[in-house]
């Protein structure tokens, strides 16, 4: 087994089986950890041990719908990027989670930016892994946008890939990522299924249809204005924003916020957890300090 947690269960949220792993004293400080667009609750895998190893908190890692084993959303709905938001706060209430820390890589740290300036009230601190808030479109792209989303449901589906081996999977993954087949392999085990012609992945086909809408950076503006809590942002060097200049200006958004520079791609949290985990601790402890004096 490559992909290590301490405990997993489902939650039902708006009708749907949601995949929940946790790591860390299950009475501990609430982690929220946030995976990112086509990925699972094993991009923290190698964060996890080192976050909780000496220390009092328990990590939540949920799956969105149609991600790693969570169920997939009913054929006749679609998904939305932002609807991501009432999965977190379907989560925050039924766990009773009283302001958790957010750990979020990629997409959910983009809906992690939403969901703390929509309920600033609720969100203790987030650590946002190589983004900051969402990408956005223009009022000009929106029917570009909705001409093209409309035209991929339309579309075909490719038949499904098989794989006779993890380490095969592996290696497809491999050739659109910036991490080796070693580091990758608990993503990819927590990523597809087995059945009888072989490994499939198991996140939903129509995970890559693009959302109807996206915010305008005036809407993601006034929306990330609104965040309280302090933030701290990790951002790759060769990561997902380094030909989306328009992110400088979002630091500025915000009240309180750290920004961490590293050599490496999008995944770094995966491949440099030893350095990133150290600077997640001393965030937290900074900032618990703060909250008691």
């Amino acid at each position: 087994m490559h992909f290590k947690f301490d405990r997993e269960y489902q939650l039902q949220i708006n009708h749907n089986k949601i995949n929940v792993v946790e790591w860390g004293d299950p009475d501990g400080e609430p982690v929220l950890c946030l995976h990112g667009w086509l990925d699972n609750a094993a991009t923290f895998h190698y964060l996890a041990p080192l976050l909780t190893n000496t220390t009092k908190y328990r990590l939540i890692a949920i799956e969105f719908p149609g991600h790693g084993q969570s169920e997939h959303l009913h054929p006749a709905a679609d998904y939305q990027f932002i609807s991501g938001i009432a999965i977190m706060d379907g989560v925050i209430d039924i766990l009773k989670l009283n302001k958790p820390k957010l750990l979020a890589h990629s997409m959910g740290a983009a809906l992690s930016s939403i969901y703390a300036g929509v309920f600033p009230q609720k969100v203790a601190s987030i650590v946002s892994l190589d983004a900051l808030g969402a990408l956005v479109s223009t009022p000009e792209g929106t029917v570009k946008q909705l001409a093209k989303a409309l035209e991929q449901r339309k579309a075909k589906r490719n038949k499904k890939r098989y794989f006779q081996t993890l380490q095969e999977a592996a290696q497809a993954r491999a050739q659109v990522s910036e991490l080796p087949v070693n580091i990758l392999l608990p993503l990819i085990e927590r990523g597809v299924t087995l059945c009888e012609d072989g490994y499939q992945w198991s996140s939903d086909a129509r995970l890559k249809h693009l959302s109807w809408l996206r915010l305008t950076e005036p809407q993601m503006e006034a929306v990330m204005r609104e965040i309280a809590c302090p933030v701290l942002v990790v951002m790759a060097s060769d990561g997902l924003y380094k030909d989306y200049p328009a992110i400088e200006q979002r630091f500025d958004y915000l009240q309180h916020v750290e920004r961490i520079d590293i050599e490496g791609g999008h995944h770094l949290h995966m491949q440099f957890a030893d350095q990133i985990s150290g600077k997640i601790l001393e965030f937290w402890s900074k900032n618990e300090q703060k909250s008691l004096n």
